[in-house]
Protein backbone atom coordinates (compact mmCIF):
# COMPACT_ATOMS: atom_id res chain seq x y z
CA UNK A 1 0.00 0.00 0.00
CA UNK A 2 1.12 3.59 -1.00
CA UNK A 3 1.16 6.47 1.46
CA UNK A 4 -2.13 7.40 2.54
CA UNK A 5 -1.66 10.99 3.93
CA UNK A 6 -4.37 11.69 6.71
CA UNK A 7 -4.75 15.63 7.34
CA UNK A 8 -6.96 16.99 10.37
CA UNK A 9 -8.30 20.85 9.41
CA UNK A 10 -9.67 23.16 12.68
CA UNK A 11 -10.69 26.92 12.90
CA UNK A 12 -9.10 28.19 16.36
CA UNK A 13 -8.62 31.15 18.64
CA UNK A 14 -11.89 32.25 18.48
CA UNK A 15 -12.29 31.70 14.04
CA UNK A 16 -9.25 33.60 13.78
CA UNK A 17 -6.87 30.86 12.24
CA UNK A 18 -6.71 27.95 10.52
CA UNK A 19 -4.74 24.76 11.51
CA UNK A 20 -3.56 22.36 9.18
CA UNK A 21 -2.38 18.92 10.67
CA UNK A 22 -0.65 15.53 9.86
CA UNK A 23 -2.18 12.78 11.40
CA UNK A 24 -1.21 9.75 8.96
CA UNK A 25 1.48 8.76 11.99
CA UNK A 26 3.66 6.03 10.81
CA UNK A 27 3.54 2.90 8.94
CA UNK A 28 2.01 -0.29 10.36
CA UNK A 29 1.39 -3.53 8.50
CA UNK A 30 -1.72 -3.88 10.53
CA UNK A 31 -3.20 -1.02 11.82
CA UNK A 32 -1.78 2.07 9.29
CA UNK A 33 -0.48 0.24 6.13
CA UNK A 34 -0.56 3.80 4.35
CA UNK A 35 1.20 5.34 7.16
CA UNK A 36 5.27 6.87 6.93
CA UNK A 37 8.04 5.34 6.03
CA UNK A 38 8.74 1.14 5.69
CA UNK A 39 7.67 0.71 2.44
CA UNK A 40 5.79 3.57 1.72
CA UNK A 41 7.32 7.65 1.02
CA UNK A 42 9.54 8.25 4.43
CA UNK A 43 8.61 12.09 4.25
CA UNK A 44 12.58 12.42 4.63
CA UNK A 45 13.09 16.20 4.50
CA UNK A 46 16.13 15.99 2.93
CA UNK A 47 14.56 14.11 0.23
CA UNK A 48 11.33 15.27 -0.61
CA UNK A 49 9.38 18.21 -0.76
CA UNK A 50 6.01 19.39 0.70
CA UNK A 51 3.52 21.89 -0.45
CA UNK A 52 0.22 23.05 0.71
CA UNK A 53 -2.25 24.63 -1.22
CA UNK A 54 -5.57 25.59 0.17
CA UNK A 55 -8.60 26.76 -1.96
CA UNK A 56 -11.47 28.74 -1.20
CA UNK A 57 -14.77 28.49 -2.83
CA UNK A 58 -16.30 31.41 -1.54
CA UNK A 59 -18.72 34.63 -3.00
CA UNK A 60 -18.25 38.07 -3.23
CA UNK A 61 -20.74 40.17 -4.28
CA UNK A 62 -22.59 37.68 -5.42
CA UNK A 63 -20.12 36.27 -7.45
CA UNK A 64 -18.83 32.70 -6.99
CA UNK A 65 -14.95 32.38 -6.80
CA UNK A 66 -12.79 29.58 -6.78
CA UNK A 67 -9.18 30.94 -5.78
CA UNK A 68 -6.59 28.50 -4.69
CA UNK A 69 -3.41 29.48 -2.77
CA UNK A 70 -0.13 28.42 -1.94
CA UNK A 71 0.40 28.17 1.68
CA UNK A 72 4.16 28.43 1.31
CA UNK A 73 5.61 31.22 2.86
CA UNK A 74 2.31 32.22 5.17
CA UNK A 75 1.44 31.10 8.36
CA UNK A 76 3.77 29.12 10.99
CA UNK A 77 4.68 25.23 10.27
CA UNK A 78 6.25 23.22 12.71
CA UNK A 79 7.48 19.65 12.48
CA UNK A 80 8.13 17.37 15.50
CA UNK A 81 10.84 16.09 14.27
CA UNK A 82 14.06 18.02 12.15
CA UNK A 83 14.08 14.91 9.36
CA UNK A 84 10.86 14.27 8.54
CA UNK A 85 7.36 15.67 7.12
CA UNK A 86 5.27 13.18 9.75
CA UNK A 87 3.09 15.08 11.78
CA UNK A 88 3.67 18.64 10.89
CA UNK A 89 0.90 21.02 11.76
CA UNK A 90 0.73 24.16 10.28
CA UNK A 91 -1.15 27.57 11.50
CA UNK A 92 -2.62 30.15 9.33
CA UNK A 93 -3.49 33.33 10.53
CA UNK A 94 -7.53 34.25 8.89
CA UNK A 95 -5.37 38.02 7.55
CA UNK A 96 -3.00 36.14 5.63
CA UNK A 97 -5.55 34.30 3.89
CA UNK A 98 -7.85 36.93 3.04
CA UNK A 99 -4.59 38.68 1.76
CA UNK A 100 -3.38 36.28 -0.67
CA UNK A 101 -6.70 35.32 -1.81
CA UNK A 102 -7.19 39.02 -2.87
CA UNK A 103 -3.65 39.34 -4.59
CA UNK A 104 -4.99 36.16 -7.13
CA UNK A 105 -8.68 37.83 -7.88
CA UNK A 106 -8.61 40.96 -10.24
CA UNK A 107 -9.92 43.32 -10.44
CA UNK A 108 -10.86 42.55 -6.77
CA UNK A 109 -14.39 43.72 -5.47
CA UNK A 110 -14.18 46.69 -3.11
CA UNK A 111 -15.92 45.04 -0.62
CA UNK A 112 -13.60 42.33 0.12
CA UNK A 113 -11.72 43.07 3.30
CA UNK A 114 -7.82 41.69 2.44
CA UNK A 115 -7.63 41.57 6.39
CA UNK A 116 -10.40 39.73 7.70
CA UNK A 117 -10.32 38.80 11.49
CA UNK A 118 -11.79 35.81 11.37
CA UNK A 119 -11.65 32.66 8.91
CA UNK A 120 -14.45 33.05 6.32
CA UNK A 121 -17.58 30.10 7.17
CA UNK A 122 -16.68 28.47 3.21
CA UNK A 123 -15.72 24.98 1.35
CA UNK A 124 -12.28 24.95 1.44
CA UNK A 125 -9.96 21.95 0.25
CA UNK A 126 -6.49 21.70 1.48
CA UNK A 127 -3.97 19.96 -1.31
CA UNK A 128 -0.66 18.46 -0.01
CA UNK A 129 1.38 17.91 -2.87
CA UNK A 130 5.05 15.22 -1.92
CA UNK A 131 7.18 15.12 -4.12
CA UNK A 132 11.23 13.39 -4.27
CA UNK A 133 13.95 15.96 -5.02
CA UNK A 134 15.87 13.65 -6.91
CA UNK A 135 12.75 12.44 -9.18
CA UNK A 136 10.42 15.46 -9.49
CA UNK A 137 7.86 13.14 -11.70
CA UNK A 138 7.48 11.26 -8.70
CA UNK A 139 4.73 13.16 -6.79
CA UNK A 140 2.04 12.08 -4.02
CA UNK A 141 -1.07 14.22 -3.95
CA UNK A 142 -3.71 14.33 -1.26
CA UNK A 143 -7.06 16.52 -0.72
CA UNK A 144 -9.07 16.80 2.22
CA UNK A 145 -12.32 18.90 1.29
CA UNK A 146 -13.92 20.95 4.63
CA UNK A 147 -16.78 23.44 5.44
CA UNK A 148 -15.97 25.59 7.78
CA UNK A 149 -18.76 27.02 10.19
CA UNK A 150 -17.11 28.50 13.35
CA UNK A 151 -18.72 31.81 12.36
CA UNK A 152 -21.96 30.82 11.92
CA UNK A 153 -22.05 28.48 15.40
CA UNK A 154 -20.77 31.50 17.48
CA UNK A 155 -23.65 33.52 16.37
CA UNK A 156 -26.32 30.19 16.86
CA UNK A 157 -24.74 29.92 20.57
CA UNK A 158 -25.22 33.75 20.86
CA UNK A 159 -28.62 33.72 19.56
CA UNK A 160 -29.41 30.81 21.84
CA UNK A 161 -28.26 32.20 24.89
CA UNK A 162 -29.95 35.41 24.73
CA UNK A 163 -33.41 33.63 24.55
CA UNK A 164 -35.27 34.71 28.03
CA UNK A 165 -36.51 31.41 29.00
CA UNK A 166 -38.93 32.92 31.44
CA UNK A 167 -40.84 35.37 29.09
CA UNK A 168 -41.22 32.94 26.52
CA UNK A 169 -45.22 31.46 27.75
CA UNK A 170 -47.04 33.34 25.31
CA UNK A 171 -44.67 33.66 22.65
CA UNK A 172 -42.60 31.08 21.31
CA UNK A 173 -41.13 32.08 18.07
CA UNK A 174 -37.71 32.75 19.54
CA UNK A 175 -37.36 29.14 20.89
CA UNK A 176 -38.94 27.90 17.75
CA UNK A 177 -36.13 30.09 15.16
CA UNK A 178 -33.76 29.48 17.78
CA UNK A 179 -34.11 25.34 16.97
CA UNK A 180 -34.52 26.66 13.42
CA UNK A 181 -30.98 28.04 13.40
CA UNK A 182 -29.06 25.23 14.98
CA UNK A 183 -30.85 22.48 13.32
CA UNK A 184 -29.55 24.47 10.26
CA UNK A 185 -26.34 24.97 11.55
CA UNK A 186 -26.07 21.12 12.45
CA UNK A 187 -26.83 20.15 8.75
CA UNK A 188 -23.77 22.89 7.42
CA UNK A 189 -21.68 20.90 9.79
CA UNK A 190 -22.61 17.32 8.45
CA UNK A 191 -22.08 18.66 4.58
CA UNK A 192 -19.14 15.90 3.67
Amino acid sequence: MALDLKLKTSVVNDCKELVIQDVTGSYNSESNPGGWGKFNITGDRSKYTLNLMLTAFHFIDGMQYSTTITLTGIGNMDYPSESTFEGFKMSIPSHDISTAISELISPLPESYNTLQETVEDNIYKVTAVVSKDSNPSEVFTFSLTFTNTCNTEKEVNSFLASIDLEGVECDKSEIDRALLAKSLLQNLKNIK
